[in-house]
């Protein structure tokens, strides 16, 4: 049930990109296949300045925004080839008159004259061009000073090294029907729904006990958990406050919202961090959405500062509304307290991915050198799963506490405002509705799940009385997410 061999390694799929330095590829559309794309020996230079927003609706900003920045990620993050991102990601039929280009460190989609640019550094991944120069960027970098990781060492197990073999049998629990259920992930739930799972782990009891790909799908291929990286931006916010520098109790340190007249100046970080902070932001992914979440990832280039401004809707505590600004928010506070911007990118590596082992993750920053806390994490599935086990064993690590003591059952806390107890701390809750447990999201899971959830079908699912998590990504856009069926059939197969 497992593809625990890679036939080539990420290292290897990224030296077949080598080609790409020696001049620019043309992609045409989706629908281009290799022996159509085009070779431009003199293409027509790009200048490496921002382009005036003035010179393009927001419409096309978005469009062209978001087809580069996920371009410029899965190839040079991800190490994917070129056309299967253009199959995959960018099949679209309203992108088919866009040409994309790939060069050495940058991704450009084109429309006519119009074109927008998304920029690669090594470490922080892929950052989307809106207000400053690529030149301005690549030069205010280095990537010498970000933390080492070290390689897991592959004569230990998965997760404290990289090695993984899977049980032959584990006592009180049907391991066939359990990888049974792990291969029904892969195929589609309604006719037609094209739901392009790409990978499941199953752990127990710290354990990878169940573990399967897509084809061309491997172990050691970083994938990007949109959403799933707010959970990882409320740790580092956990691990700032054990360091004594944010009190989450305290009204969040936010410029825009000092006037002693503002009434924002009353919103707790606390209060951010259970969405609960009051401030009016449109959530809404559906196509042509000009929602303040598209507007935030897509046309500016300081994603917190965006959300910050925004006005109240409610008072602060009062009201519950999933919103990507606030998480934002948190991600541009921690920055704050930081003077040396490299000092900044290094404490998600030191604190947590370089003790978890976690050597594929990538935080992106946007212009202003900010994590985009709220959507822009790539990693490896088991390395996605090693953040997922921090949180199953209480914010412990190979007998150290990382996470401090108390913040698990703090994030796992239902805000009183979520109605059906389905939301803590950057973390999504089953729990239900006080004075009624079966009205929840999903009466048909146990109430003590607690899940990561992100944007076309990525999850993490915990399951602490059982000591189970249950993993999938994949790109899911229509239809109803596989992840809820597998984890029904892997609770039943467990005795």
């Amino acid at each position: 049930m497992t593809t625990d061999s890679t036939p080539t390694s990420i290292h290897d799929r990224l030296s077949l990109l080598a080609p790409l330095t020696l001049g620019v590829l043309t992609l045409m559309s989706a629908c281009t296949s290799e022996e159509d794309t085009a070779t431009i020996d003199e293409p027509t230079p790009i200048q490496q300045e921002p382009v005036a927003s003035a010179e393009m609706t927001p419409e096309t900003r978005i469009m062209l925004g978001s087809a580069a920045k996920r371009l410029c990620s899965s190839v040079f993050v991800s190490g994917r080839n070129r056309e299967d991102v253009m199959a995959e990601e960018l099949a679209n039929p309203d992108l088919d008159a866009v040409e994309f280009l790939i060069e050495t460190d940058t991704a450009t989609a084109r429309l006519d004259d119009r074109f927008v640019q998304a920029l690669f550094r090594p470490r922080i991944g892929c950052t989307l061009i809106n207000d400053r120069s690529v030149r301005e960027l690549r030069a205010e970098y280095d990537s010498l000073r970000i933390a080492a990781h070290e390689l897991a060492n592959s004569d230990r197990d998965w997760p404290h090294g990289s090695r993984v073999s899977m049980p032959g049998n584990i006592p009180g629990m049907d391991l066939n029907e359990i990888n049974s259920a792990v291969t029904r992930a892969f195929f589609d739930i309604e006719p037609e729904q094209d739901i392009r799972t790409r990978a499941v782990i199953i752990v127990h009891e710290g354990r990878i006990i169940a573990e399967r790909y897509a084809p061309g799908w491997y172990p050691d291929i970083p994938q990007l958990g949109w959403s799933m990286a707010k959970t990882v931006t409320a740790a580092l916010t956990a691990q700032l406050e054990q360091d004594g520098l944010l009190d989450i109790q305290a009204p969040a340190p936010v410029p825009e919202w000092e006037a002693p007249d503002d009434p924002r100046g009353a919103i707790t970080t606390h209060q951010l961090l259970q969405m609960n902070s009051g401030l009016d932001f449109s959530e809404v992914y559906t196509a042509g959405s000009m929602s303040d979440v598209i507007r935030m990832l897509y046309t500016t280039g300081n994603t917190g500062a965006f959300a910050a401004e925004q006005e109240l809707a409610h008072p602060p505590g009062t009201h519950w509304s999933y919103a990507s600004g606030t998480t934002n928010i948190l991600s541009r506070m921690q920055r704050q307290l930081f003077d040396e911007w490299h000092d900044y990118l290094n404490y998600a590596h030191e604190q947590l991915f370089v003790p978890l082992g976690m050597q594929s993750a990538i935080l992106e920053p946007d212009e202003s050198g900010t994590y985009v806390g709220s959507s822009y994490m790539y990693a490896t599935p088991r390395d996605w799963a090693r953040f997922g086990l921090l949180y199953l064993q209480d914010g412990i690590w190979n007998g150290e506490r990382l996470l401090p003591e108390g913040w698990v059952e703090y994030s796992t806390r239902p805000v009183e405002s979520a109605a059906r107890g389905n939301y803590g701390a950057q973390v999504w809750l089953n729990a239900g509705a006080p004075d009624n447990p079966q009205d929840r999201p999903f009466p048909q899971l146990p109430t003590d799940m607690v899940y990561l959830s992100g944007f076309e079908g990525q999850n993490i699912l915990l399951f602490p009385e059982h000591d189970l998590m249950v993993l999938r990504m994949g790109l899911t856009t229509s239809g109803p997410r596989p992840v809820w069926e597998l984890a029904e059939a892997v609770l039943a197969a467990m005795d």
